[in-house]
């Protein structure tokens, strides 16, 4: 009787509660396999649900940066032509590529035990040429596109290479000057003179000397493409350039497709934008090689490249 009781009075107050009693067992045992697998299930499928989404992210993130250094490039380009009565800045082909009488020296290359294999992680060309003059910090960072991350073996040790910005060709920024003299071509026609041997690979075509000559042939300043990023198996000297004539068949230089087929573009104007590229055969994917032969342009890539040359330069006369 006594027992009975007690017992009365422990379920009175709690202490005996059947259901209670039977929760507590439960939460002893913690979560059953079947319990486990359906937590992990759920956490896998939101990771696949929000990956995508972070990816995205970060892949903005990094267009915004490589839109900011383009930008930060070129506003450093157009201060140059007004330190230097309308000059624009010299753009040195490898066979002037010896001083820094240029916007930038060196020459990228794969060939790391050539003689230009240092230059690949020398950011001392990069910090003393012309256009390094116009950033205080001398930040070496906005001469790389954020998402070209293939590296080079320097003396065995895998390093970053230091740029992958590339100067429009056409804007030659009197570098030819003597050229043209002994050619007998006026300074002010302004026709490109980079020769390939004795032939003009390029065709008759216009080249700048001055910020003012933009415009007066071919496209205006806000279309006329200053600073690209360039392949990683095709940049080498600071000069961008695409070749008609012999070599119309295929692309000599490759511009950037480094985000998503799109590249990173600044203009004569001091702005930046990104440009789409429509065609496989200009979105080559960096081997890591200087010696790729000859990517064909195709069929497909015809627009791509009227595209370049409307926003490069125009022909001559």
């Amino acid at each position: 009787m006594k027992t009975q009781r007690k017992l009365e009075k422990d379920i009175a107050v709690g202490r005996h509660h059947p259901r209670r009693h039977a929760a507590s067992k439960r939460g002893e045992a913690g979560f059953t396999l079947i319990e486990l697998l359906v937590v992990i299930a759920i956490i896998a499928i939101l990771a696949a649900i929000l990956m995508p989404v972070l990816q995205s992210a970060q892949e903005r993130a990094r267009v915004a940066q490589c839109l900011n250094n383009k930008k930060q490039l070129g506003m450093g380009w157009v201060m140059y032509s007004g330190d230097n009565n309308d000059w624009v800045m010299p753009n040195a082909d490898e066979s002037k590529d010896t001083n820094y009488l240029a916007w930038v020296r060196g020459q990228m290359t794969w060939n790391m035990t050539g003689a230009h294999g240092p230059d690949d992680t020398n950011t001392e060309y990069l910090q003393d040429s012309l256009l390094g003059a116009y950033y205080a910090n001398k930040v070496v960072g906005l001469y790389k596109c954020p998402d070209d991350i293939l590296k080079c073996n320097e003396g065995g040790s895998i390093m970053d290479r230091v740029r992958s910005v590339s100067m429009n060709g056409f804007l030659e920024g009197g570098i030819h000057s003597g050229d043209k003299l002994i050619a007998g071509i006026p300074q002010d026609e302004n026709w490109f003179t980079y020769k390939n041997g004795n032939a003009y690979p390029s065709g008759n075509c216009y080249s700048y000397d001055k910020l003012t000559q933009i415009g007066r042939h071919g496209p205006g300043p806000s279309d006329m493409i200053v600073f690209t990023d360039e392949n990683a198996d095709t940049i080498d000297d600071g000069m961008f350039i695409q070749y008609v004539g012999a070599s119309a068949g295929k692309w000599e230089n490759l511009a950037g497709s480094y985000h998503t087929r799109s590249d990173a573009i600044s203009y004569a104007d001091g702005h930046a934008d990104v440009h789409k590229w429509t065609s496989a055969s200009i979105c080559w994917r960096p081997q890591g090689s200087s010696e790729i032969g000859a990517i064909s342009i195709g069929s497909t890539g015809i627009a791509d490249l009227v595209w370049l040359y409307a926003h490069t330069t125009a022909p001559y006369p």
